[in-house]
């Protein structure tokens, strides 16, 4: 396989592992109270029936696509002779979860170059299960182009766009998390938080091969996958911005509050949006 297609497979799982069921782990605060206050045979108990359940999706759907398997020589007949690529896709989706899982805790500001390595090791030990588990369902549910739904066209995908980013934003919305992540990035932390939102969802529409993306791209130049890639972070960002107006608790802040608050929620919103996009057309 290329440098290019096993990033690509990298990066499929990682998104999948947020889109799935991963990004409301990373926004509780509870799960990182969890990480230090919990005993170790617990936490063991909860990784070893976690990554059990892991390894029995990984064996019923596989993390690599059926043309990738009859390619390699490792198909359907060829994993009933021998365990090996069940254990490397299942290392894959270990390490898939282990990084995404950091990447987003470091982004975020719940952990840092302060925060000390037991809790540090701890926190990614909590947050690989919920990962693990989206990462290998997304090749299966969510990669190529079956049963592909016609796609809407401007300005109804707006519509698309909004649904997922509600859907993904709402549960976190009301919450104290954003509050106390915002309060605690500083504006540059800030701004990668949203240029990483851009680029995941770029990554997600264009580049990683979910579902339908032979159909977004359609001879698409680079410049106009950029602009849509932009309407679908901005239709995050209101719907964010929509979400903490209507549920209240942020009329009375000063404005730059406004702004950080928002680009935090926008960044669950963006991977809704985006993943909407991918699943609804």
């Amino acid at each position: 396989m290329e440098l290019a297609d096993e990033l690509r497979e990298q990066g499929r799982g990682m998104a999948g592992a947020l889109l799935v069921l991963g990004i409301s782990f990373a926004y509780t605060v509870e799960t990182w109270r969890l990480a230090v206050d919990v005993r170790v045979v617990h936490l063991l108990g909860y990784v070893i029936a976690g990554l059990a359940l892991v390894v029995v999706i990984t064996r019923s759907v596989g993390f690599r696509s059926e043309e990738e398997d009859e390619e390699s020589g490792t198909g359907p007949d060829h994993r009933q002779s021998t365990e090996s690529p069940l254990v490397v896709e299942f290392g894959e989706v270990v390490f898939q979860s282990f990084f995404i899982g950091y990447a987003t805790l470091a982004l975020l500001g719940v952990v840092d170059l302060q925060t000390p390595f037991p809790v540090v090791v701890r926190m990614g030990v909590i947050q690989i299960v919920p990962l693990a588990i989206g990462a290998a369902l997304a090749n299966e549910l969510l990669s190529g182009d079956q049963e592909e739904i016609p796609e809407a066209g401007f300005p109804q995908n707006l519509g698309v766009f909004a649904l997922g980013a509600i859907f993904f934003a709402a549960p976190i919305a009301p919450t104290g998390e954003v509050g106390l992540i915002g309060a605690q990035l500083s504006w540059v932390q800030l701004g990668v938080l949203l240029v990483v939102t851009l680029a995941v969802t770029y990554l997600m529409l264009y580049e990683l091969e979910f579902r339908g993306q032979s159909r977004r791209l359609g001879g698409r130049s680079h410049w106009r996958q950029a602009g849509q890639t932009c309407i679908v972070y901005a239709v995050g960002l209101l719907s964010a911005l929509g979400l903490l107006i209507a549920l209240g608790g942020i009329e009375t802040e000063p404005f730059a509050t406004w702004v950080r608050w928002t680009v935090v929620l926008a960044f669950p919103a963006g991977i809704g949006a985006s993943g909407a996009r991918v699943i609804l057309g």
